[in-house]
């Protein structure tokens, strides 16, 4: 009788093993059909809220191309409004209307400060409030002018073209850049390309060892076509001329060096105020002891 009741209570007790595990298999069937519904309903709202949120940030951040604004981590002094305005007018072209979000507008600002010709080199376009750009960019200096074909044209201490360029009398009086005239090579087809010829170079270098002197206002313009004989030629502001010879870099035994050609125009300068020993006269530098002469008594070229 005994064992018949304990046959009794293990069959009760699987009954309600087996009735808690179709409960607890049951509780899991349920569970992932409600975290797939959940899922599904997750995916339909991102399909229609997405889209609906991107239209929404672009129509709020769009920005017409009149309205674009750039701006310079460090501009130096002389990139002055004409010149910041002609920038943005480029970017502006090149990115058009359009969302400030958009990432190709980067792009497009960057391809433009590149093709202008002011930087030699663009670090990083950031993008500015209200769908401006901040530039992180190497500019290139003005240095001299090039005169060709009646037009003198802006370019760095390497020879390369900006892109600014005057009829011949029409370059503003200030800054005072000097001119280089007779070069043999016409300018470069796009802003940012070198100047080539040596004589551009050498009139470069001749300035370079000029640069920062207290008489270096006076000088004009160098004329170039003389290179290949008598050598480099500085035109003065008073109507001079000083014979400087061959280019500063190079070496030669056959005239002084370029340290003794300076300290004869210091001298010149400290003691008549003028590099040309007054105007209307023509200095050689070319020889051991300066030698002046008349304009008039120089032959005719």
């Amino acid at each position: 009788m005994a064992r018949k009741n304990k046959d009794n209570s293990s069959t009760i007790a699987d009954f309600f093993d087996r009735t808690a595990a179709n409960l607890r298999g049951s509780g899991n069937a349920v569970s992932l059909l409600a975290m797939a519904s959940c899922v599904v309903c997750a995916i339909a709202m991102l399909a229609i809220g997405v889209p609906r949120l991107r239209n929404y940030l672009n129509e709020r951040s769009f920005v017409e191309a009149g309205a674009v604004t750039v701006r310079f981590v460090d501009a130096p002094v002389w990139f002055d409004r004409t010149r910041a305005a002609e920038i943005r007018a480029l970017v502006a072209t090149a990115v058009g209307d359009g969302s400030a979000l958009d990432p190709t507008r980067l792009v497009a600002a960057r391809e433009a400060l590149t093709q202008s010709g002011w930087f030699s080199a663009i670090k990083q376009v950031r993008l500015d409030d209200n769908g401006g750009f901040l530039i992180d960019a190497v500019f290139r200096h003005p240095f001299a002018v090039v005169l060709h074909a009646n037009r003198e044209h802006l370019v760095d201490e390497n020879g390369c073209r900006l892109p600014a360029d005057w009829a011949l009398g029409q370059r503003p009086s200030e800054p005072h850049w000097i001119s280089l005239v007779n070069a043999t090579s016409p300018p470069p087809g796009a802003p940012g390309e070198r100047w080539a010829g040596r004589d551009v170079a050498a009139g470069l270098e001749l300035l370079k060892t000029t640069f920062g002197k207290p008489w270096e206002r006076q000088i004009a313009a160098i004329d170039l076509s003389r290179m290949d004989g008598d050598g480099l030629v500085l035109l003065t502001t008073n109507g001079g001329f000083i014979m400087w010879g061959y280019p500063p870099d190079v070496e030669t035994t056959a005239e002084p060096p370029k340290t003794a050609k300076l300290r004869n125009l210091d001298v010149l300068f400290a003691s008549t105020g003028h590099i040309d020993n007054g105007g209307g006269r023509v200095l050689d530098l070319r020889t051991d002891v300066p030698s002046v002469r008349l304009v008039s008594d120089e032959a005719p070229r």
